[in-house]
This record gives C-alpha cells, structure tokens and sequence, in this order.
C-alpha cells in the first residue's frame, strides 16, 4: 500500500514539529515519524509498528485544506510513546491532495474495526 504523508501537532510545546508516512503492510500499521527541533535540527527518523487489531477507534474529519485523522489504540500505551500523542490517541494532518489514499487506507481499517 502507498505510503501517505502526515504532519503531526505540537510536539514538546510547540518546539518541535513532527512529520512522516503512514500505511499498511499486511496486517500491521506503519508509522515512520521524524522529529525537527526549531525547524533546525533534525532526529533520526522512527518506524513504529502495531497490529491493525490494536486500533479501538480511528477518525476521519476533512478540511478546506488538510484532513485530521485521529488514531487511537487499545492499549493507550501503543501509540502514547510517539511524538505528538496525547491520552491514547494520534492526530495526523494530511494534506488535501492525499485525501483518495487516505479513503484507501480507512477502507483497511474498516475490515478490522467492528
């Protein structure tokens, strides 16, 4: 499955700004996320992974501009390490272009979320 870009909300108060690629690989999501420190520094980019069955709730709202999809985990703790999480859940905000792939990835989590 593509790859689809995402930038996520503040990260250490506003200090830092994540980005990276979501998608699915089988049965798993997968997320590669690097953090830039004032826009000048940049980390190691990160791969997380976990089973599409861990995905309690997963929310799509559209914008003029970008998208919000909202991820949340059961257990918390899955998605709570990454940066730009808060109480469980993952916000990330995908460019308007990339709506169709996003479409093509909640069709994905339909197949596992009841």
């Amino acid at each position: 499955m593509k790859s689809i870009p995402f930038a996520t909300g503040d990260v250490h108060g506003g200090f830092s700004e994540g980005r990276g690629t979501i998608c699915v690989d089988g049965d798993e999501v997968v997320l590669e996320l690097q953090v830039k420190f004032l826009s000048l520094f940049e980390r190691k980019a990160q791969t997380h992974r976990f089973e599409l069955t861990d995905l309690e709730e997963v929310r799509h709202q559209r914008g003029p501009l970008h998208d919000k999809l909202t991820l949340r985990t059961n257990p918390m703790d899955i998605v709570s390490s990454l940066p730009g999480a808060a109480n469980g859940s993952l916000a990330l905000k995908v460019k308007r272009r990339h709506r169709k792939d996003v479409d093509r990835l909640l069709d994905r989590f339909d197949l596992w979320i009841v």
